[in-house]
């Protein structure tokens, strides 16, 4: 019996979702986290900018939570036909510096960028980070960021897994990047992940959190390792951090 692995792919160059074998159906159960529900704008009036929207399943999600000036932009035209088809408001961009600096229609209350600034030449992300913060947000904004953690169990899977990635983030890399681009205040989000967990599933992780941590402290002790001790610790696969 063959141990191969084979994946018909369409013809032609296709783009990034494409090739990343992701389609709209990917997000088909899409659901506003528990981090980001609680952090939106309390105006659903406000403006609202979903930078690398994707196929919007975001913008979709606010839309349907009664925010009514939600903006998307992207550079994948694949990804904006199919936002466009549903309604939402849209569009396609070269660069986010270019963008951001060339923009006249006003700033937002709110910028979303999802899985976006580790797919940034690294020495662009500083000046697309000042660029975001100077020319399209607004001075009472606030900016969510969400990135893979470098530090994370999987933190070298997700490093190469996506070939776009030029870099990953840990809590205090991401710190530093947002502080050298002018923002003063960074606070993360739910670091162990326990929002939208019932009570007893939250008991549990947090004991199990423990154990991790006193293992992981063990071993760097035995190998002479450590942490920066600055540096927040966390250990999921995502880091969420809201700046202003």
């Amino acid at each position: 019996m063959s141990s191969d692995i084979t994946f018909e792919t369409p013809s032609g160059s296709g783009g990034y979702f494409q090739h990343r074998r992701i389609s709209p159906d990917f997000y088909h159960d899409f659901f506003l986290p528990g981090y980001l529900r609680g952090n939106l704008p309390q105006d659903p009036a406000n403006r609202i900018l979903d930078l690398g929207c994707g196929f919007g399943q975001i913008m979709s999600a606010l839309a349907k939570s009664g925010y009514q000036q939600v903006e998307g932009v992207d550079i994948d035209e694949e990804a904006l036909a199919f936002c466009r088809a549903q309604g939402l408001k849209v569009a396609k961009i070269n660069d986010i510096i270019e963008y951001a600096t060339s923009f006249t229609q006003g700033k937002y209350d709110f910028i979303i960028m999802s899985h976006v600034l580790e797919h940034i030449d690294k020495n662009s992300i500083v000046p697309t980070l000042l660029a975001i913060r100077q020319n399209l947000l607004a001075d009472h904004g606030q900016m969510l960021i969400m990135v893979p953690n470098a530090q994370s169990h999987t933190g070298c899977y997700w490093a190469f897994e996506d070939f776009t990635h030029t870099t990953l983030f840990t809590a205090g890399s991401l710190y530093y990047v947002l502080k050298a681009a002018g923002f003063q205040t960074i606070t993360f989000l739910d670091p162990y992940c326990l929002e939208d967990l019932s009570p007893l599933k939250k008991l549990i992780k947090k004991l199990l959190l423990k154990i991790y941590m006193v293992k992981n402290n063990f071993w760097n002790r035995v190998t002479s390792s450590f942490f920066h001790k600055p540096s927040p610790q966390i250990f999921s696969f995502e880091i969420k951090v809201l700046a202003q």
